[in-house]
């Protein structure tokens, strides 16, 4: 797991959900990947602030998902080794 982020079983090959706990905040993520590509797509959150219609969540969840991705890829690059 990455620090903070505990994964469910895969509902559909080739994805994975992502719940992202920190303090009073839930981020839950789908993170759809091939074996060459992934991406990681907004499912649902706990008090983090999201309207949908404007397209705004709190101000650290962007930075939170970058901290995924760089995870992300450090595991697929220590892998790749």
């Amino acid at each position: 797991n990455v620090t903070g982020v505990q994964t469910c079983a895969l509902p559909i090959s080739g994805q994975i959900v992502g719940t992202l706990n920190i303090r009073s905040h839930t981020a839950i993520v789908d993170i759809a990947f091939t074996t060459k590509t992934y991406s990681i797509t907004y499912k649902d959150s706990v008090n983090l602030k999201y309207d949908a219609e404007s397209q705004t969540i709190h101000k650290n969840y962007q930075g939170w998902i970058m901290n995924l991705d760089n995870a992300i890829k450090g595991r697929l690059t220590a892998a790749g080794s």
